[in-house]
């Protein structure tokens, strides 16, 4: 897929308006935009440059759930625009269509195939809120499409997706975020400075938490898929099943075919923290878990019980999935604890921290506080500057990494040893095929973008 022309007709029409003045001796017309043209082509880069007064075009991809969010977020900068909404069930894209229509007074279209909303040249943005095997294919033709992408965690479905899509974003030049909405918390950036302020002394172990109950699920029989889903564009990459209402709406999740466990889900948010905290943006030289799917008998297929441990030269990374009943450690049920030679901090949510020396708080050693991811990221697309972004896509590949290579190892039953320079595993070539998966024809996500 070749990208478009990065100066499509409002382009040209901003460009021409920004030289008129340069031009004005010019009587011709047909002379004047020529010039024009010319200085826009000696301009032109793989990324368009909005200025201050231009809005961006949004489409949001996957509206039933978490898209919602991405609905909302976007709602709320006033220079951007929701123009598309797309879902391959049209059943769930009701509510969208009337919190954009109540916000504009005008209703945005409404699409099933992700395909006719990348062809669309008017769209500068693409935020994806689609089930896991859906993310790497849909952010790397977005690329190529030439739009600039939000996508959710984790940014993909297997180990190799997460590196084409940095790729991609970096051929392509465009901005790709990550739906790890606390790197823009306050609070937690301040957790963070804590942490690399030596004042906890060396941090060497973190600990990430994710106890949240997870009933069962059940069975259900295989059925005929609604008339509103389109099943074989839902399964997209994935190997197609035959129908089950299970497999749906959240449900896929705790199928390998399309999701990750909450190792993946939830999970991926304090693993991210994890990371950051230890100052990891490598892989780990190791991995180990076990785990299961325990307390009931259901059609899921992931562990809803599952511990997970990395190596690295001069640190330890754990995590741990709870999702039966549980206590919780520090206070701390879904977050994040960091384990220092002065001491210990405990984020206890998406927003707050705290950190102890022995038994006691350490007096004004707290933190809290949200932030727009949403705002980061379209500050970031119109400084053309993926630097600038709280969770690049890098970021998210790596977290996103993390969680499948202790799924690898869950699914194995072994400790892996990897190979951080290849993002591979040393000497082992059954681990190794567990990095990537077969793709469908025509939704293959290619081993060079």
């Amino acid at each position: 897929m070749t990208p478009p022309n990065p100066f499509d007709r409002r382009d040209f029409l901003k460009n021409s308006a920004a030289l008129s003045a340069a031009f004005a001796g010019l009587t011709s017309e047909g002379a004047r935009l020529k010039a024009a043209d010319e200085e826009a082509a000696d301009t032109a880069s793989a990324s368009k440059k909005a200025s201050a007064n231009d809005v961006l075009r949004v489409a949001v991809i996957g509206v039933r759930g978490r898209g919602m969010d991405h609905v909302g977020g976007f709602l709320k900068q006033s220079d951007c625009r929701i123009t598309t909404i797309c879902d391959v069930d049209l059943s769930v894209t009701g509510k969208a269509k009337a919190a954009i229509t109540a916000k504009y007074g005008t209703a945005p279209t409404v699409e099933q195939d992700l395909r006719k909303v990348l062809e669309n040249k008017d769209i500068d943005i693409v935020s994806f809120a689609t089930p896991n095997h859906w993310h790497a294919l849909g952010t790397i033709w977005a690329c190529q499409a030439g739009k600039d992408v939000y996508v959710e965690k984790p940014v993909s479905h297997n180990v190799t997706e997460g590196r084409r899509m940095v790729e991609a974003a970096r051929k392509y030049n465009r901005i790709v975020q990550t739906g790890t909405q606390c790197r823009s918390h306050k609070g937690i950036q301040s957790a963070m400075e804590f942490l690399h302020s030596g004042k906890l002394g060396k941090v060497f172990m973190a600990k990430g938490l994710c106890y949240k109950r997870r009933d069962s699920i059940g069975i259900q029989p295989d059925s005929v898929a609604p008339e509103t889903l389109n099943y074989d564009l839902w399964t997209g990459p994935a190997d197609l099943k035959p129908f089950n209402a299970n497999r749906l709406h959240y449900n896929w999740h705790w199928f390998w075919n399309t999701g990750n466990g909450d190792l993946g889900n939830q999970g991926i948010h304090q693993m991210d923290l994890a990371r950051w905290g230890l100052n990891k943006n490598e892989f780990p030289k190791s991995v180990m878990s076990s785990g299961g799917r325990l307390g009931y008998k259901d059609q899921g297929e992931t562990p809803n019980t599952q511990m997970v441990a990395f190596e690295f030269d001069d640190a330890l990374m754990q995590f741990e999935v709870r999702g039966r009943d549980t206590n919780d450690e520090l206070g701390v049920r879904v977050g994040d604890i960091f384990y220092g030679t002065e001491g210990v901090l405990a984020i206890t949510s998406y927003t707050n921290w705290q950190a102890y020396m022995g038994p006691k708080l350490v007096p004004g050693a707290t933190g809290s506080g949200g932030g727009d991811h949403y705002r980061n990221f379209v500050d970031s697309v119109r400084a053309r500057d993926y630097k600038k972004l709280n969770a690049d896509i890098e970021q998210g590949h790596f977290s996103s990494a993390y969680c499948h290579l202790g799924n690898i190892s869950y699914k194995l039953g072994r400790k892996l040893i990897i190979n951080p320079a290849t993002e591979t595993f040393v000497n082992d070539s059954e681990a190794d095929a567990l990095l990537t998966r077969e793709y469908r024809k025509g939704f293959e996500v290619p081993a060079k973008v």
